[in-house]
């Protein structure tokens, strides 16, 4: 068919457009994220939206129109049915579906987010009895890899101001700069007009070190880690300050 691409895409959001239609937000593997028509989904015999329901692992194509482009046919091949079937399951789903749409350009394929997201929620299906914790953990391991990915990984080994390795003690996060600052390099700056101390957070080393090893780890390796709820309260703080700061 002229004007028609196939590509594999997850559903990440639809809602209602005209009358009998629906607006469909998805991420593909071959174009990124894009804004689609879907027609007739509405409808109570439609065949097409139970393909194209949010967390939703499809194959679709995509026909050209005037305006917006439309999803014409699509096939569910991984829906996720144990995200579906737990709550906690599918409110981690549902923040890391938010912010990486939040961050997420539209139309710039990547097929390292893809699989990032892809295999991320592959990971939270087939987790047994996921705790509170063990869902925080994963959430933040997901936001700092996609945070690496678009160009943001935070600098956790030397001092941004001086260069030096970071030693354990009182140290800091910079937000605006995205990495770690020494007590030294701190104080120095501290003193300056225009010094903005609501950019700054106090890091512990045990922050620091879990940051660490999220970077350079996979998630196996990271669930099976015993954190204290004290830092991953922390560590859950530092990612959603960087998230708001950025985006």
């Amino acid at each position: 068919m002229d004007g028609s691409k196939n590509t594999t895409a997850l559903i990440l959001k639809r809602e209602p457009y005209r009358e009998d239609d629906s607006l469909v937000t998805v991420y593909t593997l071959d174009f990124g994220k894009l804004s689609l028509i879907a027609r007739g989904t509405r409808k109570l015999r439609s065949k097409l939206a139970g393909h194209l329901e949010p967390l939703t692992l499809s194959e679709i194509m995509i026909i050209s129109g005037k305006g917006l482009d439309y999803i014409g046919s699509a096939l569910g091949r991984e829906v996720y049915q144990p995200i579906r079937q737990d709550l906690n399951k599918l409110h981690y789903a549902g923040r890391a579906i938010s912010i990486f749409s939040r961050l997420v350009k539209d139309s710039e394929p990547d097929r390292r987010l893809f699989f990032l997201i892809v295999d991320w929620l592959a990971a939270l299906n087939s987790f047994e009895d996921l705790s509170s914790e063990s869902g925080d953990l994963l959430l933040a391991f997901f936001a700092l890899r996609l945070l690496g990915e678009l160009g943001y990984k935070p600098e956790m080994y030397k001092c941004l101001d001086c260069g030096k390795s970071v030693k354990p003690g009182r140290n800091y996060f910079n937000l605006l700069n995205g990495g770690v600052v020494c007590e030294a390099c701190f104080l120095k700056e501290s003193g300056r007009i225009g010094f903005q101390v609501t950019n700054i957070l106090t890091i512990s080393d045990n922050c620091v070190k879990i940051v660490r090893f999220i970077l350079e780890n996979e998630e196996g390796r990271i669930l099976r880690m015993k954190i204290d709820k004290k830092y991953l309260k922390e560590l859950s703080f530092l990612v959603e300050s960087l998230l708001n700061f950025y985006f």
